[in-house]
This record gives C-alpha cells, sequence and structure tokens, in this order.
C-alpha cells in the first residue's frame, strides 16, 4: 500500500487531490491548509506506514475502544424520574422582588419544623412581612407589619406591598396556645425598585482603559424640554404677539369672529 502511495505522491498533484486523499486516509484536513502543507501531512503518513507504526497505532486505537466500551458498561445508568423533590427539610425562606407593588415569598421547613408544626401546639401559622426601609431591625421596630394566615400545604406567596422603592423582610412564624407569637425561620432583605426615574443627581462612569469608576455631577438635560402651559388652547399660537415690554396684543381678523 504505501509503495503505491509514494508513487502517487510523484505526480504533479493539484491541491483538491490532496486534500481528497488525505480524507480518504482520514487524516485532518484544515480549510486554510496550502498544498505543501497538505503534501507534507501525506508523506508523514507514508513515513509513519514505512515504519510499521500504522499497525500498532490500530492495535492501540482498538484497545483504547474496548476499553472505553468497558467504561461505558460500568456507567450508571440515566434516572429517568427527574422530577423536583417535594421539600429539601431545610429551614428556608427567600423573599424575591417582582416589580415596585409585588415581592414573591418561597420557603421550605425541616422535618422536624414540619412536625411541630402540625401538632396541638400551634393556633395559626402567619407569613410576615416587615417594612425596614433605614433601620436596623430588632423584630418590634419595623415601620409597618403585614400579615397572612398559611398553611403547611403553601410554599409560596405573591404579597402586594404599598411602598416601591422600600426595603423588606419576610418572616414565617405562628400563635401558641395562649396567642403569643413565636418566630421561626426569616428571609433576606428584599429591596423593592422605585416606581420613578432616580432623583440622583450625579452620573457614574466606568473607564475600561483605567479600570476606575469615576462619579461625576449630573450636567442636566443637553435638549431642554419645551412645555405648553395648561389650559392654552392648541392651535391659537398665531393670535397673539409678545411685545418687547411684556404685553400682549391681539391681531385683528377678517372674516367671523371666534
Amino acid at each position: 500500500m504505501w509503495k503505491e502511495l509514494e508513487e502517487w505522491l510523484k505526480q504533479n498533484l493539484t491541491i483538491q487531490e490532496l486534500k481528497a486523499k488525505a480524507k480518504e486516509l482520514g487524516l485532518p484536513v484544515k480549510k486554510q491548509m496550502t498544498k505543501n502543507d497538505v503534501r507534507r501531512m501525506i508523506e508523514k503518513f507514508l513515513e509513519r506506514v514505512r515504519l510499521g507504526d500504522q499497525p500498532q497505532t490500530n492495535v492501540s486505537s482498538a484497545g483504547s475502544a474496548q476499553v472505553q466500551t468497558q467504561v461505558t458498561e460500568r456507567q450508571t445508568p440515566i434516572r429517568e424520574d427527574l422530577n423536583l423533590p417535594e421539600t429539601y427539610n431545610k429551614d428556608k425562606l427567600v423573599a424575591m422582588p417582582v416589580n415596585p407593588y409585588w415581592i414573591h415569598l418561597y420557603w421550605d421547613f425541616s422535618e422536624e419544623n414540619r412536625k411541630f408544626l402540625s401538632s396541638g401546639n400551634v393556633r395559626k401559622l402567619v407569613l410576615r412581612v416587615y417594612d425596614v426601609t433605614f433601620i436596623e431591625f430588632d423584630g418590634t421596630n419595623a415601620h409597618r407589619t403585614f400579615e397572612v394566615p398559611i398553611d403547611l400545604s403553601i410554599k409560596n406567596y405573591y404579597l402586594n406591598i404599598p411602598m416601591p422603592g422600600a426595603h423588606y423582610l419576610g418572616e414565617i412564624g405562628y400563635y401558641d396556645a395562649e396567642g403569643r407569637y413565636v418566630s421561626i425561620i426569616r428571609s433576606n432583605l428584599c429591596k423593592v425598585p422605585t416606581n420613578s426615574p432616580s432623583s440622583s443627581t450625579r452620573e457614574r462612569w466606568l473607564d475600561l482603559r483605567k479600570h476606575r469608576r469615576i462619579v461625576t455631577p449630573a450636567a442636566g438635560m443637553l435638549t431642554p424640554i419645551i412645555e405648553r402651559v395648561p389650559g392654552s388652547p392648541h392651535g391659537l399660537e398665531h393670535l397673539f404677539r409678545i411685545s418687547n415690554v411684556g404685553s400682549i396684543s391681539v391681531f385683528q381678523l377678517s372674516g367671523k369672529g371666534i
């Protein structure tokens, strides 16, 4: 075989013929390869065949394929049941902002707390949300407190909140037989977005070349907005003329009056 390939290479071959032969031999042919690159690659392949490396390569490849087959057979079969579990048996409460007027809370209980909350020691299970904007919350000093009764079958809740741009904290607790409230778990701090443009008078820039942040006073609007005076009829501006001293003159119109 290698003698035939050697004789074939002595011919005046085109790059298309060389690439076709290289692909036939199973060699990696790249689009950007030149005619000389393909010829050298085939010549190296021919040299390996001469030295008897090709049979060893085949044996090695066959051995690798056999090992790979054995490893594949030992792999754990893929589970067909990929549904999420009903519970992770961990006490967790997470609060997430949805928009300026809504937050979403979801939670899970440990097995121990789930059994306790199902007992007769709990009179009512509730979800609380505290407005803790600009304060260090100690459990009693919230600006406002919102409370919703829940049960163990509920695992998430969407709550309508009244104040955009505020910080809220979720909490799940219960009332005992004597009416005392006891906290179980608290959520992360949740800041909802504002419902209006920012009132900040600073501009924040990032210099990518120097890797530094720049904060400067805002330059204001580049193009001032022209506003219409409320109550002025649209389309009658041509009837009036403002003089140099600020007085208003009325043009005389021909025809019927307005």
